[in-house]
């Protein structure tokens, strides 16, 4: 890996059914860190290592949302390899991108592609070729079923020889949530580099 780049432009505005969720502004971070900690687990599993440190700024663009609802970040990866975090919670054109920058390729996996409901995954091998696939949307239906086969394995085994899926472990959501956390930090501190909190 050379590079990473994450690019999040949400929609979230008045006619969007999680805007009026009263607890998402309740908290430091809102719908930065609600929504956010989606794409840094993603990010965190596509790169396979952990992200250190980081270095960000936030702004309060769009009054009628809490505040910050931009977020620019730039990470260091614990196996050397930087990368940037950007992210727009109020976006008139939405996007999510995720890309991947190699010695041997390029990785890049957009959201929304053409309008459809899925992710659009290219490959771009070291001569410039690309191989492209779409996968459909299937969003947190996976996420469900993965959860309930790891209750139901561990209700038949009795906790004794289960091993649950490792991605849906607190663990891994507590380490997704101390690095958008870290992010916000940095933020609040005009960009200082700030370590993100080992689980």
């Amino acid at each position: 890996m050379m590079s990473v780049q994450v690019i999040v432009e949400g929609s979230m505005n008045s006619s969007n059914p999680y805007f009026s969720s009263s607890w998402r502004r309740s908290f430091t971070g809102g719908f930065i860190l609600d929504m956010g900690v989606h794409f840094i687990a993603g990010l965190r599993m596509l790169v396979g290592c952990e992200v250190v440190s980081v270095s960000a700024m936030t702004s309060h663009v769009d009054l009628i949302l809490p505040p910050p609802d931009n977020l620019s970040s730039v990470f260091h990866l614990e196996n050397g390899c930087s990368g940037v975090f950007v992210m727009v919670v109020s976006s008139r054109s939405p996007k999510i991108l995720w890309r991947v920058v190699g010695t041997n390729g390029t990785l890049q996996i957009e959201r929304g592609f053409q309008g459809q409901h899925g992710y659009l995954v290219s490959l771009y091998d070291a001569n410039g070729q690309c191989k492209s696939s779409f996968f459909p949307f299937s969003g947190v239906t996976e996420e469900l079923k993965a959860f309930f086969n790891d209750v139901s394995e561990n209700t038949l085994k009795k906790g004794s020889q289960f091993v649950p899926e490792h991605r849906l472990s607190f663990v891994e959501g507590a380490r997704d949530v101390a690095l958008l956390e870290a992010m916000l930090e940095s933020g609040s501190r005009q960009g200082k580099q700030v370590q993100v909190k080992k689980f």
